[in-house]
C-alpha cells in the first residue's frame, strides 16, 4: 500500500497536461475561478480510474489506440492554446475562461498521461482496486492542487513582465508536449 501511495504522489505531481493547464489557469485567472477545474482534474481522474479498474478488461486495444491519438491531438492543441495565451493585462478587452469542472473531467479521457496513470497503477499493482481508488483521491488532490496554487503565487510575480509570463506559457505548453512521450 505504502508503494502505490508513492507512486500515486509521483505521478500525480510531476508536470504533464493536467498540471501545466492548472498552473496556467492558476497564472491567468487566480486561484478561485479556476477551482473548477481542478475539481474536474481531482474527481475525473477518479472516476476514470475507478471506472477503468471495473471495465479494463473489456475493451478492444484498438480503442485504447485512437483514445491515445485523440489525446495526442487534443494535448497538442491545447498546449498551443496555452503558449498562445495572453498577458494577464487584458488584451482587446477579452479576459477567457478557465476550464469548467465538466471540461477538465471529460479530458481525463483523452488524456494519454492520466490514462497510462490509471492502467499503469491498476495492473502494477496488487492492491484492491477501491483502495487503490481512495488513496488516488488523497493523494491526488493534494498533488494537483499545488499546480494552481504555483500558478497563482506567479500570477502577482509576472504582473507586468509580459516576456516572462510569455516565457512560463511557452515553458509549460511545452511540458505537456514532453508529457507525451513519457506517456
Amino acid at each position: 500500500m505504502i508503494e502505490f501511495g508513492i507512486f500515486a504522489f509521483v505521478t500525480s505531481i510531476t508536470p504533464g497536461p493536467n498540471n501545466s493547464m492548472l498552473m496556467a489557469s492558476g497564472i491567468r485567472f487566480g486561484r478561485k475561478k479556476s477551482l473548477p477545474h481542478f475539481f474536474g482534474i481531482w474527481l475525473g481522474f477518479n472516476f476514470l480510474f475507478f471506472l477503468g479498474g471495473n471495465l479494463l478488461s473489456y475493451v478492444p486495444d484498438i480503442v485504447f489506440e485512437y483514445l491515445q491519438y485523440a489525446g495526442y491531438l487534443v494535448i497538442l492543441y491545447i498546449a498551443y492554446k496555452v503558449a498562445m495565451t495572453k498577458t494577464t493585462v487584458k488584451q482587446g478587452g477579452k479576459e477567457g475562461k478557465p476550464f469548467t469542472f465538466i471540461q477538465a473531467a471529460l479530458f481525463q479521457w483523452v488524456n494519454p498521461k492520466g490514462v497510462v496513470m490509471a492502467v499503469s497503477g491498476l495492473t502494477a499493482f496488487q492492491l484492491p482496486h477501491l483502495q487503490a481508488n481512495l488513496i488516488y483521491l488523497l493523494v491526488g488532490g493534494p498533488c494537483v492542487l499545488t499546480w494552481l496554487y504555483l500558478g497563482e503565487r506567479l500570477q502577482n510575480f509576472l504582473i507586468g513582465n509580459k516576456k516572462l509570463e510569455r516565457f512560463v506559457y511557452v515553458i509549460l505548453a511545452l511540458s505537456m508536449v514532453a508529457s507525451l512521450f513519457l506517456a
